[in-house]
């Protein structure tokens, strides 16, 4: 079975690490998040299921900022703790309670 390998760059850039952190182990790579891993961040983390029942991925997305939810703060934690499992060639990170699912360097949802 052939083993594809993905190149793993730093970003130009890269947004800074949360405030909490205290060993930087990024090397600067930040995963990309989907749409739809932020909303199921706000369906299984907040508890917004019912409230965002029914709506497409950019519908729910909407209906979180409006209702407080920092979204770019949530993007740049889940972007820095994935691109830590992306450069370490994961496909799973769990961080205080929250598990990031990665495929070719994104976090594609959240459990």
């Amino acid at each position: 079975m052939p083993v594809a390998a993905y190149a793993v760059q730093a970003a130009a850039s890269p947004s800074p690490a949360p405030p909490v952190v205290e060993h930087d182990h990024s090397d600067g790579v930040r995963a990309r998040v989907t749409v739809h891993a932020i909303r199921r961040y706000g369906d299984r983390i907040p508890g917004m299921e019912q409230v965002l029942d029914g709506l497409d991925d950019i519908e729910a997305v909407d209906v979180m900022q409006a209702s407080g939810v920092p979204i770019g703060e949530v993007r740049r934690w889940l972007a820095f703790y994935g691109g830590v499992g992306v450069r370490h060639g994961a496909v799973g990170v769990c961080r205080d309670g929250v598990g990031l699912v990665l495929k070719a360097g994104r976090v594609v949802t959240v459990v």
